[in-house]
């Protein structure tokens, strides 16, 4: 499952652990890419991209998603914890050694992830990216630094999300065939002065693999950002029947069936989602729209 970005977000890797709610945007989106998205219609004549930035209202669903999951961001770590991870970052920085570098990196890397410090995890996982720049490391920068855009101050926003796009972009010239990182590479232009360039990239994808999950997620979720929910629901079903098992996506499929004033499409399908994955958190938020949808 992959609530983000992700597309990915609720969301993929290590530094997901699960938090598929967020992100994939990122299917990893990261953890609420979307839920911060500059907002535009995308219109669909002729599957022709001619959109331009519109106001809409943003989804209260989204927002209220993206409250719920930025409160369980920081997870506060003991003394010991605490001074485990200061020695490991004195190391990282006294020794010269990049095999040696790295490996103090994982380490560090692996505390950050277990307190959900995404800024710290974002930095980390670039600093492996760079030590050993292999297709793998690269997504996974990419995937951190997209996550924690969504937790940092609205001044390193951009510079974040500029971040995620260079190590997406570097890992397609190890792959360019690879749609999911094509397909996240497109939700870091949501944010800029040209969003329809993400949007065309997504397309670009869905034309040449529609049963990609990813970029059927990440449409979907655009498509709620810009209160389509009609459209939402048709990605997401497209989506859900590609995959039965993929919970995030089942989920945002009730999410817009909800949006759309069918309360019980809403509640069969976050029953079923609840179902699908049972993370703590994931079912905590699936809860607390069972409940309005039981109103």
């Amino acid at each position: 499952m992959s609530l983000y970005v992700h597309a990915g977000s609720f969301y993929s890797s290590l530094i997901m652990q699960k938090k598929q709610i967020i992100v994939a945007l990122i299917a990893v989106v990261g953890i609420g890419l979307v839920f911060s998205l500059p907002k535009f219609l995308v219109h669909n004549e002729k599957d022709e991209v001619s959109g331009t930035e519109t106001p809409v209202a943003k989804s209260d669903s989204l927002s209220e998603i993206g409250k719920m999951m930025a409160e369980k961001h920081t997870h506060k770590a003991s003394d010991a914890d605490q001074k485990r991870i200061q020695d490991l970052t004195k190391n990282y920085y006294s020794i010269s050694n990049n095999e040696k570098k790295r490996i103090f990196a994982d380490s560090i890397l692996v505390f950050y992830t277990k307190f959900h410090q995404y800024d710290s995890v974002a930095k980390y996982s670039g600093e492996i990216a760079v030590l050993q720049p292999t297709e793998k490391n690269l997504v996974s920068a990419g995937d951190a630094f997209m996550q924690a855009s969504d937790l940092v101050s609205v001044n390193e926003k951009s510079a974040y999300m500029d971040k995620s796009r260079g190590f997406y972009k570097k890992a397609l010239e190890l792959n360019a065939a690879d749609l999911d990182t094509k397909s996240k590479l497109a939700m870091t232009y949501v944010t800029t002065s040209n969003p329809m360039e993400g949007v065309t990239l997504l397309r670009d994808v869905i034309k040449e693999d529609p049963t990609n999950q990813t970029a059927l997620f990440n449409l979907g979720y655009l498509s709620m950002q810009s209160g389509q929910y009609a459209k939402a629901a048709e990605r997401f079903k497209t989506l859900t029947e590609v995959n039965p098992e993929h919970a995030s996506g089942t989920f945002y499929l009730g999410l817009s069936y909800q949006e759309l004033g069918n309360k019980k499409k809403a509640k069969q399908y976050f029953e079923k989602a609840k179902g699908l994955d049972k993370d703590p958190e994931f079912q905590a938020i699936v809860d607390s729209y069972l409940k309005e949808s039981n109103q």
